[in-house]
């Protein structure tokens, strides 16, 4: 098995992956993504830098996740602050849903705030 290096009896089934290559298999219950370990026997996976990845965190290696939304960003015109990213319509205050390009404010755990919104906080 590529994952647990454990040897694979005859009569286990495996997994294989196309594009890996049918040299390396997998105990059903080690094909897991490389990210976060999710199964994926019974999902589409992705094949990537030699290993398999669910679709979430495939995806998420080509193209920022929105941190208001949670979907992926496509648009090459979004918001960054932090290491997070952000749709422009998303950028917002989290009380007043005030836009925030290119206006001060709070960051408090992925929660964005407008400066008058954050005071009112304290």
């Amino acid at each position: 098995c590529e994952s647990c290096k454990q040897a694979v009896p005859g009569d286990c089934p495996v997994v294989y992956a196309d594009r890996a290559g049918y040299s390396r298999q997998w105990h059903p219950a080690c094909f897991v993504c490389c990210r976060c370990s999710e199964p994926l026997v019974d999902l589409i996976y992705f094949w990537k830098s030699g290993a398999a990845w669910c679709g979430r965190h495939y995806c998420e290696s080509l193209r920022p996740r929105c941190a208001g939304c949670d979907e992926i960003i496509f648009s090459e015109d979004y918001q960054q602050a932090e290491g997070l990213a952000w749709h422009k319509k998303h950028f917002a205050c989290l009380e007043c849903e005030t836009l925030l390009t290119g206006k001060p404010f709070a960051l408090a755990n992925a929660s964005l705030l407008c400066t008058t919104c954050s005071q009112s906080r304290v």
